[in-house]
């Protein structure tokens, strides 16, 4: 069972990063027991997945695709988990038909396949490809906005799961990147996929390193968070972990906990191979991160020739912080595809103001920015 502490802990940030209301998330929070399962008052999946389906009665979809998503977070370990995740998708394809424009995807890959939502996808006008990749956690859904907004980004838009994650049945390993390769291959016939840049999360992020190192067709990746080196070698040399990433990670890459430090081993990218990446990599850093250690943003700074680094504190742990990085990531992609100038400005000068906000409040309480 994942320790409710490191539940609240890590769930945090992907509850601000869908803009769930704080005083939600705090009653959530604060209605949560230790001593009970999966099922009942008290319980993470009964407290996220009563509020998804009060939203449903209200007719709120979009709230109820956020609370289901929660609901099923970190992983589906069981029928109710399950329940919660299929909820969730039903709750999306709702809204997403009210919405217009966006479309979903259902791609077979040798025996198993996987899902996206995407927009702006013609083969009359094929526009430049903006891909978002989630981590180990996070859904495809989490990205409605994005997709909503995409007739203003001068992009196509295709989001999707990593292998193992929600509706993608793949097994996450190291040669995922194959997956990424179809994809490409199979959106050049709808979408200008010579010009894609990929906005990839934690170890998200890391697929997208590892793919922009063999295929010229990324043209930029946007990642929070992306564990580089460290993190693979500390997992290696059994270095402890927390108990909820090493759990979501044997789900994912269906690899028992006990040999996830075999199995992890190869994982990292050295210096060799990083110093020969040519695509402009925009990087969020948090100096708080448990995934990818400071010492991976060092290994960057001097090995990766075009690299954007922000750093904050805590990136996803105060809705603030979190809208920073949205808007961040989302500015750092039109740029590397050269689309939608006035949607990037804004967003970049938005963020921007957050951050200096955000140093203000420190300044003024006698922190470090």
């Amino acid at each position: 069972m994942i320790p409710l502490a490191e539940l609240r802990r890590f769930a945090l940030p992907h509850a601000h990063a869908q803009g769930i209301p704080a005083d939600v998330i705090d009653r959530v929070m604060r209605s949560l027991s230790t001593d009970v399962g999966d099922e009942g008052p008290g319980a993470w999946v009964h407290e996220w997945s009563s509020r998804g389906m009060a939203a449903e009665a209200r007719g709120r979809d979009l709230d109820a695709v956020r609370c289901y998503a929660m609901a099923r977070f970190p992983y589906v370990d069981g029928p109710f988990r399950q329940a919660a995740q299929s909820a969730c998708v039903e709750a999306f394809d709702r809204w997403r038909k009210r919405v217009r424009g966006i479309s979903r995807l259902d791609l077979p890959y040798g025996d198993n396949g996987f899902a996206c939502w995407a927009a702006g996808l013609s083969t009359h006008s094929r526009l430049p490809l903006i891909i978002v990749l989630g981590g180990i956690t996070g859904t495809k859904e989490q990205w409605a906005p994005v997709l909503a907004g995409a007739d203003r980004l001068g992009a196509a838009v295709v989001v999707t799961e990593l292998p193992g994650v929600g509706e993608n049945t793949l097994t996450y390993g190291t040669d995922s990147t194959r997956m990424l390769t179809y994809l490409l291959d199979l959106l050049g016939r709808a979408a200008d996929a010579s010009r894609t840049c990929v906005v990839g999360l934690s170890f998200g992020g890391h697929l997208a390193l590892r793919q922009a190192l063999e295929d010229d067709r990324i043209r930029g990746l946007a990642t929070v968070g992306a564990p580089v080196r460290d993190f693979f070698v500390r997992a290696a040399d059994h270095t402890p972990l927390p108990r909820l990433v090493n759990l979501t990670l044997s789900h994912v890459m269906r690899t028992p906990v006990d040999r996830l430090p075999a199995a992890l081993a190869d994982w990292e990218l050295d210096e060799e191979r990083l110093t020969r990446l040519r695509t402009p990599v925009a990087y969020a850093a948090s100096r708080a991160d448990e995934i990818a250690p400071p010492s991976d943003v060092e290994l960057l700074e001097r090995t990766v020739p075009h690299l954007r680094l922000v750093e904050n504190d805590v990136l996803g742990g105060r809705p603030d912080r979190a809208a920073e990085t949205r808007l961040w990531l989302l500015s750092q992609a039109l740029r590397m595809t050269g689309t939608a100038g006035t949607v990037r400005r804004a967003a970049s000068a938005r963020a921007r103001v957050l951050r200096a906000r955000h140093r203000l409040a420190r300044t003024s309480a006698g922190d470090p920015a």
